[in-house]
C-alpha cells in the first residue's frame, strides 16, 4: 500500500510539473506575441484619435532598430562614414569605422578587428576579402598600406604617392598592389625594397572624353580585375589581366563604377544614359567576363543586390528597402535603411539612420507588414 501511494504522489507530481512547463511555454508564447500585438493596439488608438505623428513616430522607431534575432555589427554611428566592402562571393564582410577595421565571415560567424594608425580615405579588398588596401589621405594626395586581415604577416606601406580619386586594388595572396599614376596603371609588390613597375599606359585604358579629368576603378573577379575608367556618368568597363599585363575593352555607356557582387561568379552595374537606366549583368570566372543588357531600371533600383535562385533583386531608396523584378511589382519591405547590401545568400546588412549596422533576414513575420502598413497610413495623413 505505501508503495502504491508512493507512486500516485510521484504521477501527480510529474503530471504538475508539466502542466506548470506547458503554463510557462504558452506564457512566454503569449508575450513575445503580446509586445507587437500591444504596439498594433496602441497605434490603432492614437490613429483614431488623429495623433497621426506621434504614431508615425513610434512606427518608424520600430522599423529602423533591429529585431531580437539580427546580428547586430555596430551600436555606434562612427564620426565618418562608415566604408563596407565585400569578398566576390558576399561571404565575407568589411567594414571600415573611423580608424578600426573589422571583418566578418557570414557562414561560420568568425570575425577579427584591427586598430589603424590613422582614418583612411578609402578602402578596397581583395577576392576572398583576407587582404585590404587603404588609403590614407596626405596634403597633396594619397599614400598606399596593404593590409592582412587574416593574421599580421602583412602590413606594407607603398611609396606612392596617389590621386585620392581613384580605387586601386590588392591581389587575393596580398603579394601585389595595383594603383594609378598620371592615369595610367602601376604594380607594386608588397616586399621590400619598393619597385613599382608600369603595366598599363594610359593610351590603353582611355575614358570616354578625354578632355575631363578621368577616374578609375578597380574590382578582383578570380585572378584579374574589372577595371572603369572615366567621369560624369559616363565610364568604359575594361577586362584587366595581371599575368598577361593586357586589358580589353568588354562594355562602355556604363553609368556609374560601382559593382554589386551576385551569388556565383556574376556581378551587376549600371548602363545606359542619364534618363534611362537599364541593369546589365557580368558573368565570370572562365576566361573574357560576358556582359549582358537586362532591363531598364529606376532610380529606385540602382543599388541593385541579387537574391539567389530568383529573378529578384533589393535595393534601398529614401531610407525605404525596396524588392523587386522585372516580373514583378516593387514592394516596399518592412525595414527602413539608409544603406543595404546583401550578404551571402540572403542576410540583409542594414545601417539605419542612427548608424547601427546589423544584418537581418528577409523573412518578416506578417505582423511586421501591419505594422508597416500603418507606418504607411499615419504618415501620409
Amino acid at each position: 500500500m505505501g508503495g502504491g501511494n508512493c507512486l500516485n504522489l510521484k504521477n501527480q507530481l510529474d503530471r504538475k510539473v508539466l502542466v506548470l512547463i506547458v503554463l510557462s511555454f504558452l506564457s512566454l508564447s503569449w508575450n513575445c506575441k503580446s509586445k507587437q500585438e500591444s504596439l498594433i493596439e496602441e497605434i490603432q488608438e492614437l490613429l483614431e484619435e488623429q495623433n497621426y505623428e506621434k504614431a508615425s513616430g513610434i512606427l518608424k522607431e520600430y522599423l529602423i532598430k533591429p529585431k531580437s534575432d539580427s546580428d547586430i555589427l555596430s551600436k555606434e554611428k562612427p564620426e565618418t562614414p562608415r566604408i563596407v566592402e565585400l569578398s566576390f562571393d558576399r561571404k565575407r564582410l568589411v567594414y571600415l569605422e573611423d580608424s578600426k577595421l573589422l571583418w566578418k565571415d557570414a557562414v561560420d560567424g568568425s570575425n577579427g578587428s584591427k586598430s589603424l594608425d590613422e582614418v583612411p580615405a578609402s578602402l578596397a579588398v581583395s577576392l576572398n576579402a583576407n587582404f585590404a588596401l587603404a588609403e590614407y589621405p596626405m596634403t597633396n594626395g594619397c599614400r598606399l598600406f596593404a593590409i592582412s586581415l587574416k593574421n599580421n604577416d602583412l602590413l606594407y606601406e607603398s611609396g606612392a604617392q596617389i590621386s585620392c580619386r581613384n580605387r586601386g586594388g590588392i591581389s587575393d595572396d596580398g603579394s601585389k598592389i595595383y594603383y594609378f599614376v598620371d592615369n595610367q596603371l602601376y604594380e607594386e609588390k608588397t616586399v621590400e625594397p619598393r619597385t613599382p613597375k608600369l603595366v598599363v599606359s594610359k593610351e590603353k585604358i582611355a575614358p570616354p572624353f578625354t578632355g575631363l579629368k578621368a577616374r578609375f576603378f578597380l574590382y578582383p573577379v578570380g585572378k584579374d580585375f574589372l577595371l572603369f575608367s572615366g567621369n560624369a556618368g559616363s565610364y568604359v568597363l575594361y577586362y584587366f589581366q595581371p599575368e598577361k599585363k593586357s586589358v580589353e575593352k568588354i562594355d562602355q555607356e556604363v553609368i556609374s563604377p560601382l559593382i554589386y557582387y551576385g551569388t556565383g561568379d556574376s556581378a551587376y552595374y549600371l548602363g545606359g544614359s542619364i534618363g534611362r537606366l537599364h541593369l546589365r549583368r557580368l558573368q565570370f570566372g572562365k576566361g573574357k567576363p560576358s556582359t549582358s543588357k537586362l532591363f531598364t531600371i529606376s532610380r529606385k533600383e540602382i543599388n541593385p543586390w541579387k537574391i539567389p535562385g530568383k529573378n529578384e533583386f533589393v535595393s534601398n531608396y529614401s531610407g525605404k528597402v525596396h524588392l523587386w523584378g522585372p516580373s514583378r511589382k516593387s514592394q516596399v519591405l518592412p525595414i527602413l535603411c539608409e544603406r543595404i547590401w546583401m550578404v551571402d545568400q540572403n542576410k540583409l546588412l542594414c545601417e539605419n539612420e542612427k548608424g547601427e549596422l546589423y544584418l537581418t533576414s528577409l523573412d518578416f513575420p506578417e505582423e511586421d507588414w501591419r505594422i508597416l502598413k500603418l507606418f504607411e497610413e499615419a504618415r501620409d495623413k
